[in-house]
């Protein structure tokens, strides 16, 4: 649909109608042209709950409830809109279809190819490729921009750098959430 807040908002009101979960992508962004804030406020109450999620790539997600129905802005970057949707549509999803059973994720153990930076205080997702060794997996970044598509091509997975670090160090052992 176009960038037209109007027509998002019409859209937005007819899957609230009809729909148990509103997801709505590429409307969301850390810059002026976010009208997805604006239309999930209009449509209803409480509206946005949260306004940005202390990740990276991620940040511009937005996370609401309009009568009794949860929504979802995904980030309009492609990279971040896989993140976020793993880390809650996904899960949203399973809980809504009634299965609350933990979440068992399989992740890959494997040590970091080179040092990774990151900011405190934002967990980091970085995309990753792994590479077999005789002692294991080898996690190397594919460094790039956030909004970059081919870092996702080109990576096996994710790396999840905590919130509580300034990176990794070379060597450092972690877990890679497959794609696959």
């Amino acid at each position: 649909m176009p960038d037209d807040p109007e027509a998002l908002f019409q859209a937005a009101q007819g899957a609230k109608a009809s729909s148990d979960l509103i997801i709505i992508t590429a409307g969301s962004s850390a810059s002026a042209r976010d009208n997805t804030a604006e239309v999930v406020r209009r449509l209803g109450s409480p509206g946005v709950l949260v306004h940005g999620l202390s990740i990276k790539p991620g940040k511009p997600a937005i996370l609401g409830v309009v009568d009794g129905s949860p929504v979802i802005g995904l980030p309009g970057n492609p990279v971040s809109a896989l993140v976020v949707a793993g880390l809650l549509v996904t899960p949203m999803l399973r809980r809504l279809g009634g299965d609350n059973r933990p979440v068992i994720a399989a992740a890959i153990p494997a040590r970091l190819a080179v040092n990774v930076p990151s900011e405190a205080g934002r967990e980091d997702y970085i995309p990753a490729r792994l590479e077999g060794s005789p002692e294991g997996w080898i996690a190397d970044p594919v460094f790039g921009k956030s909004n970059l598509i081919f870092t996702l091509v080109r990576a096996d997975g994710l790396i999840r750098i905590p919130a509580n670090t300034t990176g990794l160090p070379e060597g450092s052992r972690v877990d890679v959430i497959p794609f696959a």
